[in-house]
């Protein structure tokens, strides 16, 4: 049998209420009885039982997760890998997730992502997809409920954990140039999401510091998902522009991406290099294997909880600003510029 809070009162000879501020960290009992307390309960393995601790505390003891807004979902891997470190870590916080449903379109994913924000419903959020201006952040500060950004947010007073999006995207366009490519196009996502708008920085910045003129003929929209991708690929590629590399913002467009050399009878790496970003896990078995800017998608999950928790908690007033460092992860899509480069020359 599980032991319980009359148990240690019992075995301490205090009352129950006292076991439970000591507990909670209550300044009205002593440190004296606060680490007898939590001594006696590592000893005998007390765990608080979710719904007794979050009536005393007043607390859901859950967390939102805004999912991504269409045409992206919770079904997009990156999402899935982030989606499962969060639940790990969260669960041994003793939280658990309530997720937003999706309505169809960006409006609709939006109104749920506010309904949810209901503090009766959960104890604070994570939402997905920063935009430049997001109508979000001046909602969830009326509604007093902490949250945090998975992606930069400009606004300083908002915590948020991303990868290096500006030094991944810039990582890989060296990357490419070192292979001795010139004419490197790019497929961006939505410029409206600050990450896109970073990876495409990183783009221009790597093409600048190398003395290569930045065309804008070479730089696709896509929006993030495949079928993005593919259609931003046939594109590039329509132009006859005489790209010999593509740096695409996301591994799923990548994918996408890599179907539409195929059909338009192009090899990867020798007629095209493809390099992405994220390093998700199904970026390893793809045919050509991807080469990528990894992110570390489970620390980023981890980081989130723990800076949403900490602000749940009251233990800081300052705003999180996280940023981690990212990596370029080899595979067989990329390769060195061809000795006749350009999709040009191949397809003439």
């Amino acid at each position: 049998m599980r032991p319980t809070l009359q148990d240690m009162a019992d075995i301490l000879k205090v009352s129950k209420s006292t076991v439970s501020r000591a507990l909670a960290g209550d300044s009205r009992t002593s440190q004296g009885t606060r680490e007898r307390v939590r001594a006696l309960a590592e000893r005998l393995g007390y765990r608080p039982h979710p719904v007794a601790r979050g009536l005393a505390t007043r607390r859901t003891n859950t967390i939102g997760l805004a999912v991504p807004c269409a045409p992206r979902s919770l079904s997009d891997p990156f999402y899935l890998e982030f989606l499962g470190s969060v639940g790990d870590y969260a669960m041994k916080k003793g939280c658990s997730l309530l997720l937003s449903a999706m309505e169809g379109d960006d409006a609709g994913a939006r109104r749920s992502h506010m309904e949810l924000a209901d503090p009766a419903r959960v104890d604070g959020m994570i939402l997905t997809e920063p935009k430049q201006r997001d109508e979000r952040v001046s909602v969830l500060r009326e509604m007093g409920l902490p949250f945090v950004f998975l992606g930069f947010c400009p606004d300083p007073a908002v915590s948020w954990v991303s990868g290096d999006n500006r030094e991944g995207a810039a990582k890989a366009v060296r990357y490419l140039i070192e292979l001795g490519h010139k004419r490197i196009g790019c497929i961006t996502g939505p410029l409206d999401q600050t990450a896109s708008a970073a990876r495409y920085g990183g783009y221009e910045q790597a093409l600048s510091e190398a003395g290569l003129r930045v065309d804008r003929n070479l730089v696709i929209s896509g929006d993030f998902t495949q079928a993005g991708g593919h259609e931003a690929m046939h594109e590039l590629l329509s132009g006859g522009l005489g790209i010999s590399a593509v740096f695409v913002s996301n591994d799923v467009m990548a994918f996408g991406a890599l179907k539409a050399l195929r059909e338009e009878g192009l090899s990867v790496p020798a007629d095209i290099s493809v390099v992405g970003f994220d390093g998700i896990s199904m970026s390893r078995y793809t045919d050509p294997s991807l080469t990528t800017v990894r992110q570390p998608i489970a620390e980023l999950g981890r980081k989130a909880v723990e800076i949403l928790i900490t602000m749940i908690e009251g233990g800081s007033s300052l705003p999180a600003h996280l940023t981690l460092p990212v990596e370029i992860q080899v595979g067989e899509s990329s390769g060195p510029a061809p000795a006749v480069s350009g999709v040009g020359a191949v397809m003439g």
